[in-house]
């Protein structure tokens, strides 16, 4: 991730910027769009069909603060992917932010959180994340 988008981040008070990242040898377009909070979301650039077989990740984030370790929610199929990102140690740093959501369709995944926007930096720690899920997962 690049200084130039965080600097643009916090010079503008909203707008929509995108970047292509190369993660283990593929391409993914990153999206970030702003206003008050900063939604980011990780996907393949390469985007060539749908799947019925989709399954999503989710944090339950009541249950975690009960039980005192991470609970996480699934819809969808259970593949050995997402068996691989539930036993993975970067997927809890990953869904510890506000809504966010691992999908796995098509044995790709994606990634999308929000923050503060007064938490930019954790722009970076984001993406260094996903990169070494990606890479620990395959």
């Amino acid at each position: 991730m690049s200084e130039k988008i965080i600097e643009h981040i916090l010079q503008n008070p909203s707008g929509i910027k995108s970047e292509k990242i190369k993660i283990h040898g593929q391409d993914y377009s990153v999206t970030y769009t702003w206003k008050r909070r900063i939604h980011i979301e990780v996907k393949p650039a390469q985007y060539l069909f749908q799947s019925k077989d989709v399954c999503e990740i989710r944090k339950m984030q009541l249950v975690s603060i009960i039980a005192r370790y991470p609970n996480y929610s699934l819809r969808g199929k259970r593949t050995e992917l997402t068996e691989k990102l539930l036993s993975n140690k970067y997927t809890t740093p990953l869904l510890q932010y506000p809504a966010s959501k691992l999908i796995c369709e098509n044995n790709q995944i994606y990634y999308t959180a929000t923050i503060k926007k007064k938490e930019v930096d954790h722009l970076k720690k984001i993406i260094n994340y996903f990169e070494a899920l990606l890479i620990t997962s395959k």
